[in-house]
């Protein structure tokens, strides 16, 4: 992936100064801010939890996009006064550094925003006196966050198509609403919701839930594996065979919460592959166990046994060697 940056800018959005405190230039770019950024950069391309986004007819943001956006600045500092505006209007979104920049990802151009909230970390301050200096510890409370930790607020913006992803991880979810977007669900969220559906299909109709729940994970995890996606109405057909209409329940929930694809694509790369390598399981009597997925639908490794007085046991076979750690 080759990112060469054109501009980029960064405002303060800090409730404490009364305003957004508007940078008058761009920044310089050497090389280890560069690399700041464009860690995040990459990071938001990779990402599972962003959603595919379009521009409604009423966005006053389109006409600009469409545009190619002529005067970069004075769309940074409309941006950032309306994150600000909303900041004023909407409880708890914390204040911070907001990023903008026009860059090309392998020759299309786009351009980004992210927020980058405050944290707060010790640091030194050293004193000079009459004898000399005297360091000091004290609290600061503006400090960025690491490249390796998640942001909430981001959008990147293809101007050649003007599709957009959008990171919209605050919990009042006001992004859409500040760029005026319709939003459709992450990858993150459609799996989440898949997961969720089978569970509670699972838990309604089957007997032995703990192997049902566990079948329709290895068969995901399989899915995965073969496809580098989720293909659904293959999974639901392994998890639930002729039960034709709990197929058909799942289905209808599908389609009203939003996928109507029938595979969900699931890049190798994403956490969600490592996830799905392992199962774990917690007893109440505080036993743990952590097993390769694929074993999950081999009974000749694993077996869930419902007992009469109803309580499960886990019998794991065919083991060679026992290893204390």
């Amino acid at each position: 992936m080759s990112i060469l940056f054109d501009k980029v800018i960064m405002h303060t959005l800090d409730m404490g100064y009364g305003q957004p405190i508007l940078s008058k230039e761009c920044l310089a770019l050497n090389d280890e801010v560069e690399a700041y950024i464009t860690t995040y950069i990459v990071d938001l391309f990779n990402s599972h939890s962003v959603s595919h986004a379009i521009f409604e007819e009423t966005s006053s943001w389109a006409e600009t996009i469409r545009a190619n956006v002529p005067d970069f600045y004075s769309f940074s500092c409309e941006l950032a006064s309306q994150f600000f505006a909303y900041m004023q209007t909407l409880e708890n979104i914390p204040n911070g550094d907001l990023i903008v920049t026009k860059f090309k990802r392998d020759q299309i151009p786009y351009i980004a925003f992210f927020k980058l909230n405050y944290k707060e970390a010790y640091t030194h301050v050293i004193d000079q006196n009459g004898e000399g200096p005297v360091n000091q510890i004290i609290k600061h409370k503006t400090i960025f966050p690491e490249t390796s930790s998640k942001i909430q607020e981001a959008a990147i913006i293809n101007l050649e198509t003007c599709e957009i992803l959008l990171l919209d991880g605050h919990k009042e979810h006001y992004l859409h609403n500040l760029l005026g977007t319709t939003t459709s669900l992450s990858t993150k969220q459609k799996i989440k919701l898949v997961e969720q559906v089978i569970t509670e299909a699972i838990e309604e109709n089957f007997d032995n839930k703990l192997e049902g729940l566990a079948f329709a994970k290895a068969n995901i995890a399989k899915s995965i594996d073969h496809t580098s996606s989720i293909r659904v109405s293959d999974v639901l057909e392994e998890i639930f065979g002729e039960h034709e209409h709990i197929k058909e329940q799942c289905l209808s929930v599908f389609e009203e919460q939003g996928i109507a694809e029938e595979a969900i694509e699931v890049p190798q790369a994403s956490k969600v592959v490592k996830k799905y390598t392992r199962h774990k399981i917690k007893t109440n009597t505080g036993i743990e166990i952590k097993l390769p997925t694929e074993m999950l639908s081999d009974p000749s490794k694993v077996e869930f046994i419902n007992n009469p007085d109803g309580t499960i046991e886990v019998r794991i076979k065919n083991v060679g060697t026992l290893i204390n750690k």
